[in-house]
């Protein structure tokens, strides 16, 4: 059962990250490098990391290895 609440919250991060980045969630998934995604910069970061912390209900630190869906759902998971 866990697994499937961590899918679940994988699919938000996914949906919200999308909407703050305005793509796609297959565009988002296909670059999963933010810096290929046009529009992005340090405040579109911010603003990821703030959704980060609302999905999540914890403070998030390093966000700096936070460069792509792929990369966060790892670090979450550690």
């Amino acid at each position: 059962m866990p697994k499937k609440k961590s899918k679940n919250s994988e699919d938000m991060l996914i949906s919200k990250v999308s909407k703050v980045l305005n793509v796609s969630k297959s565009e988002l998934l296909k670059k999963d490098d933010f810096s290929k995604i046009e529009g992005y910069d340090s405040l579109k970061h911010l603003e990821i990391i703030t959704e980060l912390d609302k999905v999540y209900g914890k403070k998030i630190s390093n966000i700096s290895k936070f460069t792509s869906i792929k990369k966060i759902i790892k670090q979450l998971k550690k």
